[in-house]
């Protein structure tokens, strides 16, 4: 006989046949939808959802975008693709289970230094140039 222990016992159960998330021995509402599963979506932390969300907000645009019909869906749709991209850059960095305020804390931080490798490249740019020119 094996011992079977459960990693979090907060999430699955474990005995002698072996181990089982606790969703999948909840009982299914009619529907087959789990009891809980309305109150995931609500619970879902914020650097997820938002990551979510701008992952449609970027295939909007790229359809204003692509779109040949209108210039002004097009010229709607290419500023709003670069600030989701931009945006989306930073919270693909920031871990999905972070709140409000660490998330944006961590966007600040991902911004400063995105500011600071530029102003550093602006900076270092005359120096590379000179030195190209000496040999």
């Amino acid at each position: 006989m094996q011992t079977v222990e459960t990693v979090d016992p907060a999430i699955e159960t474990a005995s002698d046949s072996g181990r089982a998330f606790a969703a999948d021995l909840a009982p299914v509402a009619p529907g087959g939808v789990l009891p809980n599963a309305a109150t995931a979506a609500s619970t879902m932390p914020f650097a997820a959802r938002f990551q979510g969300i701008l992952i449609v907000v970027m295939l909007a645009g790229m359809v204003l975008i692509g779109q040949q019909a209108n210039k002004s869906l097009y010229q709607i749709g290419l500023p709003i693709l670069v600030v989701a991209a931009f945006l989306q850059i930073a919270f693909g960095n920031i871990p999905p289970r972070s709140d409000f305020r660490s998330s944006l804390g961590l966007l600040a931080l991902t911004w400063v230094i995105v500011a600071l490798l530029i102003v550093a490249s602006i900076a270092l740019a005359p120096v590379l140039i000179g030195l190209g020119r000496q040999g």
